[in-house]
């Protein structure tokens, strides 16, 4: 057994190079296909499936070579580990972060005089003739000027990742018995890999024609995309929205798409009713308070509905109601850990494991406060930023497991919103501000968020059993080679391209954090805003009483993590799709209940497979022809 887990962290370890430089190349360069982004990552699906149809060909020739599903899982999770640094979110992030404040400083937009001196010299790269090749291509990484000038920052971003990330896998092994063994949630992003590694998933009729149905309506939206002459069936229609409501009120929408993803409706078939209908319902009940805003003259508001304080309020009120909910979990563990080895249940348990990922949580937490102290950030503003991010990764986390969302675009709903809310520029101060400018690609949008991803692993172990221990063992190497794979993969492809020619948003983010968020709380200081409160607030009071109404009533419909991913605008690019999936998943258990939806299930697998794997192809294409190509996703 430990020889099969040594074999498959071996292997993953080899894999995760090539899919950091595939995803560098389709995700930074190319954008034909967003591999690392959203809940069910496509690059580990992609890997897994590949790796399984080889599975099926070497029984016949070399049975002996033939990977068992231990290996898979553990291929499976490092792979994650990849997509959680890699990517859209947080590599396009991170990397324009870090080249933004000194590369696009001028006179014009005063840089050097306004935040500059708050940047430590060893948190980033200054020589503008370093970042050159980088930013106009036909150079080269490996040239002794440019590697000395990369190392410490990546050593430093590197570890920094790794600290974070790890820290919340230590605060994951805390919860898991909680959130696994006793609330048994749902992880409907888990089924599909626990589903494929089993024996005789591939033997279902019921898939393949899933499959096949998705795939010829990719391949021929792929072809129309190349050649238009080819008849498409149109998933994705953009200007819905601009196209029904034309007047007065309804014009107030804003952007409203109709995107039926094969791949989202697939994953929804899995998600229990009453959350994914909550899941379109509040985020169609968002968009009507632009109507009510407009139709009512609210313009008065600048911000209003004050969507992101509003998400604030959910966000932090659910991660607070999930830790509530935990607290006999919690006390057990502290009991556990002071010596008595008995749960509540009277089962005799060992308490290593929490010690262990309690040491790494602390060892993890203390090394990032002291280190952004040492930059110069101040203990209060440091520990209130981590303590946000704690509860809104938990309230996250919670809510995928729960809900299972197949993207959750939680987009400007960050700790440092809310702490200039309370406090206001001035008090944070010019130096804690920017500091905290680093920290946001980790912040930003929280669609590849890695406790979500984590508690998943965990699932998947507990399911295929494979014992915890292992899986933290995996899971931690393959975060820890996967973040300098990830640097190694963007810094050498943007040499080679130019992040000028590339279509990532290294440039954007860089522009958003800095030229806007940094430079208007520096340059137009801002008080506590009493306004945006009030929808924190009136936010937090809603969730509560959702929560309320659900344990008190077996038939109410409405949960709060629905209302917390209606609030995040990134739910619009799902929200048709969910839909689909719903009504869908509903008539199938009208008709013939769950025996029906059991039989059916592997067609909804089938969506997924077929949708990534053409998108996969799709991006190969892409590469080879060096041409734009359809996008099944993004």
């Amino acid at each position: 057994m430990r020889t099969r887990l040594y074999a498959g962290i071996f292997l993953g370890l080899i894999l995760i190079p090539i899919n950091a430089h595939w995803i560098a190349l389709v995700s930074g360069v190319n954008h034909s296909l967003q591999p690392a982004y959203g809940s069910l990552f496509i690059a580990p699906i992609i890997n897994l499936f590949f790796i399984l149809c080889l599975n099926f060909i070497l029984k016949n020739v070399a049975p002996q070579l033939v990977l068992n599903r231990l290996e898979c899982i553990v291929i499976y999770e490092m792979l994650v580990m990849l997509c959680l640094t890699s990517g859209h979110n947080p590599m396009d992030f991170l990397l324009g972060t870090l080249i933004h404040p000194f590369w696009f400083a001028s006179p014009e937009n005063e840089y050097a005089t306004l935040f500059h001196r708050h940047i430590p010299r060893w948190f980033t790269i200054e020589n503008k003739e370093v970042l050159t090749g980088l930013f106009n291509g036909e150079s080269s990484l490996y040239t002794s000027e440019h590697l000395t000038a990369w190392l410490w920052p990546v050593i430093l971003w590197s570890g920094i990742t790794f600290l974070i990330f790890f820290m919340l896998l230590c605060l994951n092994s805390i919860q898991r018995s909680q959130w696994i063994t006793r609330e048994k949630l749902s992880y409907p992003i888990a089924q599909l890999p626990i589903a494929m590694t089993k024996s005789g998933f591939f033997n279902q009729k019921l898939l393949w024609i899933g499959f096949l149905f998705v795939a010829l309506i990719q391949i021929l939206n792929g072809l129309n995309f190349l050649f238009p002459f080819v008849p498409r069936i149109p998933l994705k229609i953009s200007n819905f929205g601009s196209t029904v409501f034309t007047t007065k009120p309804w014009n107030a929408i804003g952007w409203l798409p109709l995107f039926f993803y094969p791949w989202v409706i697939g994953l929804t078939f899995f998600v229990p009713l009453d959350l994914s209908f909550s899941v379109w319902f509040f985020f169609l009940l968002t968009k009507s308070q632009l109507v009510i805003g407009n139709l009512g003259g609210l313009k008065f508001l600048p911000g209003f509905p004050y969507y992101n304080h509003q998400g604030l309020g959910a966000w932090i009120t659910l991660g607070g109601l999930t830790l509530w909910q935990s607290k006999e979990h919690i006390k057990g563990i502290i009991a556990k850990l002071f010596g008595n080895r008995t749960d509540n249940h009277g089962t005799q348990t060992d308490p290593s494991g929490h010690r262990w990922a309690l040491l790494g949580m602390v060892c993890s937490s203390i090394t990032l406060v002291l280190l952004f102290r040492h930059a110069g950030m101040s203990f209060s503003i440091i520990l209130a930023f981590f303590a946000i991010y704690i509860v809104m990764s938990i309230a996250i986390t919670h809510a995928r497991a729960t809900v299972g969302i197949p993207y959750h675009e939680v987009i400007y709903t960050h700790p440092q919103l809310i702490l200039v809310s309370v406090l206001g520029t001035r008090y944070i101060g010019a130096k804690n501000l920017t500091l905290m400018s680093f920290l946001y690609p980790y912040v930003r949008d929280n669609v590849s968020h890695p406790m979500p991803s984590q508690l998943e692993g965990f699932k998947i172990a507990a399911v295929t059993g494979m014992k915890h221990q292992k899986m933290v063992l995996v899971m931690t190497a393959g975060l820890f080679f996967s973040i300098f794979a990830s640097f190694w993969s963007y810094l050498h492809v943007m040499y080679k391209y130019g992040i000028n020619h590339a279509s990532g948003y290294f440039i954007g983010i860089g522009q958003e954090n800095f030229g806007r968020v940094l430079l208007s709380w520096l340059v137009y200081p801002q008080t506590t805003d009493h306004v945006g409160l009030s929808f924190t607030a009136l936010a937090s009071v809603c969730t509560i009483f959702l929560m309320i109404m659900r344990r008190s009533f077996l038939w109410w419909s409405f949960h709060p993590a629905g209302y917390a991913l209606g609030m995040s605008s990134g739910t619009v690019w799902v929200w048709s799709a969910v839909f689909t999936g719903w009504i869908i998943k509903l008539a199938i258990l009208k008709l013939g209940g769950l025996k029906m939806y059991r039989r059916t299930a592997p067609f909804f697998f089938g969506l997924v497979l077929g949708d990534y794997v053409i998108g996969f192809a799709w991006s190969i294409i892409g590469l080879i022809f060096n041409i734009s190509v359809y996008r099944v996703w993004y």
